[in-house]
């Protein structure tokens, strides 16, 4: 199993980093991609990853520090980039969510730069998106590329969006969330449909640890373990076989970033 977005360089691991590590790769995990979403996060996942073989990072910054992104904090991303374990730009994107730090237009401004950044080393992207899908569509429809090289996080749409990001060559990245809903009810019904209706090689599945622990293990500090929960979980909504499932999503996630 690959969990394809944590941040096990959070504080909140500082005090079991080496013990929640070994917990996945003692029960199989194969790898783990270590998530920027600023400058010092972005900075302390390549050091994770350049000190374990099978951690590999992603540098970015989050819509929630879009204004950090100035011309210095761009070209440092860039080159953190080029660092032989560093496979993606991300996380990026927009977050609508509430009251959010940055504007609207900050936020835009900072995506499209680290979206240039990615396409000019041909990098895959990790997309945050919450409460700004049609918005994130927009941008990336104004590209001319058809086919984009990268994943949707933590995706909470229904089937149509995500059949608008499919159409752009998007995989799509499932988290504890799934696992949240009662059988039966209609916010499951509504995730269920849009698994149901995903193309198997598309499906990565994530934890975006420390948060978003799955059940049974909600409250709790989420780590790269606890992804075998989402794979189950998706698993059942397929109607077929965990080990089949796990396999497929790590396939899936060695093809898109290159691992």
């Amino acid at each position: 199993m690959i969990d394809t977005h944590a941040h096990i360089d959070f504080p909140d691991f500082d005090e079991m980093r080496p013990q929640a590590l070994k917990r996945f790769f003692d029960a199989g995990g194969e790898k783990i991609i270590n998530v920027g979403c600023d400058m010092k996060s972005s900075e302390r996942s390549v050091k994770l990853a350049e000190a374990n073989d099978n951690i590999f990072a992603a540098v970015g910054i989050h819509p929630h520090d879009a204004d950090s992104a100035n011309k210095e904090n761009l070209k440092r991303i860039e080159e953190l980039l080029l660092k032989y374990k560093t496979i993606a730009v991300g996380e990026i994107g927009l977050d609508f969510f509430k009251k959010p730090n940055c504007s609207p237009q900050v936020q835009e401004d900072a995506f499209r730069a680290q979206l240039e950044i990615a396409e000019n080393h041909n990098a895959p992207i990790i997309v945050h998106c919450r409460e700004a899908y049609l918005e994130v569509l927009e941008i990336l429809k104004s590209y001319k590329t058809s086919d984009w090289n990268g994943v949707l996080h933590c995706f909470t749409a229904g089937p149509e969006i995500a059949q608008e990001f499919l159409n752009l060559g998007f995989y799509i990245g499932f988290t504890g969330v799934i696992t949240y809903y009662k059988c039966g009810s209609q916010d499951e019904c509504f995730l269920c449909e849009t698994l149901k209706n995903m193309p198997l090689e598309k499906i990565l599945v994530e934890t975006d640890a420390p948060y978003l622990s799955p059940v049974p293990h909600r409250g709790e500090i989420n780590e790269p373990l606890f992804v075998k929960y989402v794979i189950d979980k998706i698993a059942e909504i397929r109607g077929m076989d965990t080990n089949e499932l796990e396999k497929i999503t790590s396939a899936n996630a060695k093809r898109l970033f290159g691992i």
